[in-house]
């Protein structure tokens, strides 16, 4: 190979590695279409729920959001578990649809039957973003008698009351990422939820983990205390 091929050969090298610290060469998963509004952000509690359910022999995983392949791949690969999906974004989206959103909190008192503690973890994503407080409360009440003692919810909540009729679905990238991508929906964001209101909507779990991040959302990891504790 010649000076000048090497040369061509680098600088082409060079330029993908520019392009991919640059967002522009994204991961192939084919269960969600790159787009413009497709991005990859830091995650803080994906590893943290990732160890907490490590240890745990066939761990029972509650994922609120759509089934998207890659996320179940790369929970299997990593965990003894058993996932259950229940798309609870596309319940919403159909009640919204048809004018039903009245009975959504009664719709969300029933929704799931999974037996009381009997659920490992939870992915709750940013469900709670499109809530309003009664729906909310209807929801955290059946996670929590859900949740085995030291079981954990990972959820996501905005810090910006978002005017866009869209959810975003969430691709584990890897234990430090997550790519957002929205879907159009008929329901918009409907509150913002602070610290303090995270922590009343799921009383009594504890918030094991807090994040504020740069892309407007805050993290939280929320932990079932264990039912034999000792008090200090």
């Amino acid at each position: 190979m010649s000076d000048g091929e090497n040369d061509r050969s680098l600088a082409g090298w060079l330029t993908r590695v520019g392009q991919t610290l640059q967002g522009r060469i994204r991961f192939p998963f084919s269960d969600l279409p790159s787009s413009g509004a497709d991005r990859v952000y830091a995650a803080r509690t994906v590893r943290p729920f990732l160890e907490a359910m490590r240890n745990i022999d066939a761990a029972v995983i509650l994922d609120l959001g759509p089934a998207i392949g890659p996320n179940v791949s790369f929970l299997g690969e990593h965990l003894s578990c058993k996932i259950h999906v229940e798309d609870l974004y596309a319940d919403i989206d159909q009640l919204a649809r048809t004018g039903q959103e009245d009975g959504l909190t009664s719709f969300l008192t029933t929704r799931l039957t999974h037996e009381p503690g009997s659920v490992d973890g939870v992915l709750a994503w940013d469900l709670f973003d499109y809530l309003r407080s009664g729906e909310a409360k209807a929801l955290a009440r059946q996670l929590v008698t859900m949740l085995k003692p030291g079981g954990v919810v990972m959820a996501l909540f905005t810090t910006v009351l978002r005017d866009e009729a869209s959810f975003r679905k969430y691709v584990i990238v890897d234990a430090g990422h997550l790519r957002h991508h929205r879907v159009p929906s008929a329901r918009c964001a409907k509150r913002v939820w602070l610290g303090r209101d995270v922590e009343q909507l799921f009383a009594p779990l504890e918030v094991a983990e807090s994040h504020l991040l740069t892309h407007r959302q805050r993290e939280t990891l929320l932990r079932q205390p264990l039912a034999n504790r000792k008090e200090r």
